[in-house]
């Protein structure tokens, strides 16, 4: 094959290449060169080839996901991957970059070889993403069936204290009920005292049914709200004789702090009692003896606050942000010494249903401070804020 068929065949080579191939004159940067994939994938004019300058097809801005091709690649040797590559009509593409140097006929020249890797790399990273995603997806998984595994062993452990804490009460009632039938008591005083167990165990047995209840309707999400503007301090005074009684009765010493003026904010009447009533029982049953009690209320923030201060034995640190999570209550129901233990999992769940939070500070060996916050505004869906008809009142009492 002599010399003039070995450049036809050159020239048919380079023409048709799978490869785009750019060639530019190195000192004055000109196109002078490009095959049949270059003026496709670069979008350029074959009859005005010496108009375009290698400026042209660099990049000016930054990009977070690739390098921009720049002069100082041209000017050195090397092979560059997913380089950011300008067309003449702006618009980019990702590309892999052969640049080579040359001497032809005393003429430097720059060779550029650059194939299109657009589509491969956003394949690529769809497909890392949808890979992430998978993954993640399987971990969740696996972290809901353990607590799925962890909730079913709870509820097991839940269902067997209500039995026991139902039957406990019930038996006393139905013992004290027989004696009293088949009369078989010495004294009225023997008598009075079998119908105050009744009632006792009767009262106990009814908040251990209403924890349960609660609990149930507020998982489901069925609890009902009937949110007006009241004033909570008038809600609060009459509690403290319920509250005063349980605290001597405990020799607990309880006060009830406040402003000479009303704290008007929005909240179920029915649901407040409920809330403060956990808190303070908690801060009496659980205080030391000869201990104190202290309730305040102050306005912060466009919002109500009622704080509970007692001088307990605290809570570890690392226990606070378990006293409201009804999963790790179910979860060590045994440690419970009375009832289902799932008082303060109902009051965080009431009153962030009132559009308030519930707060702890705590320090072991001084007491904690619990304290609600209750919306001054109305901030929640608009048919929550109605009042309480009195027969509803009778039977959400």
């Amino acid at each position: 094959m002599n010399e003039t068929h070995l450049e036809s065949l050159y020239s048919v080579l380079a023409n048709e290449a799978i490869v785009a191939i750019l060639v530019f004159e190195s000192h004055s940067g000109q196109l002078i060169y490009t095959n049949k994939l270059a003026n496709t994938l670069f979008e350029l004019n074959q009859e005005k080839l010496t108009d375009y300058n290698i400026n042209l097809f660099l990049p000016n801005e930054e990009n977070k996901s690739f390098r921009p091709l720049s002069l100082e690649m041209m000017t050195t040797e090397g092979y560059y991957q997913d380089l950011l590559i300008k067309k003449i009509n702006n618009s980019k593409f990702v590309g892999n970059v052969r640049i080579k140097h040359l001497e032809i006929s005393n003429k430097e020249i720059t060779l550029l070889m650059c194939h299109d890797v657009t589509l491969q790399r956003k394949l690529q990273r769809e497909l890392t993403f949808k890979q992430q995603e998978i993954e993640k997806a399987y971990q969740e998984l696996l972290t809901q069936n353990a607590q799925l595994k962890e909730l079913d062993l709870a509820k097991t452990r839940f269902i067997a204290l209500t039995t026991h804490e139902l039957r406990t009460p019930l038996s006393a009632m139905v013992g004290s009920a027989e004696i009293l039938k088949e009369k078989l008591y010495d004294t009225d005083e023997e008598r009075e005292e079998f119908i105050t167990m009744i009632h006792e165990q009767g009262q106990h047995l009814l908040e251990l049914v209403n924890d349960i209840l609660d609990f149930a309707k507020i998982t489901s999400g069925k609890m009902d709200y009937f949110i007006h503007q009241q004033d909570v301090s008038t809600v609060l005074e009459i509690l403290m004789d319920q509250f005063q009684t349980m605290a001597e009765q405990s020799d607990i010493q309880l006060s009830f702090k406040k402003e000479d003026r009303p704290f008007v904010c929005y909240f179920d009447e029915v649901r407040i009692k409920q809330i403060i009533s956990n808190i303070v029982s908690n801060a009496i049953k659980y205080n030391n003896p000869k201990g104190s009690v202290e309730i305040t209320i102050k306005e912060i923030d466009n919002m109500i606050g009622i704080f509970v201060k007692d001088t307990g034995k605290g809570i570890p640190a690392e226990q606070i942000n378990q006293v409201f999570n009804e999963f790790e209550t179910l979860g060590k129901v045994s440690n419970h010494q009375k009832g289902t233990g799932l008082g303060m999992p109902i009051t965080k769940r009431l009153i962030e249903g009132m559009g308030g939070k519930i707060y702890i500070e705590s320090e072991v060996g001084v007491g904690s401070t619990f304290w609600v916050t209750i919306p001054v505004d109305r901030i929640l869906e608009e048919e929550l804020y109605r009042e309480r008809s009195d027969s509803f009142d009778l039977a959400a009492s």
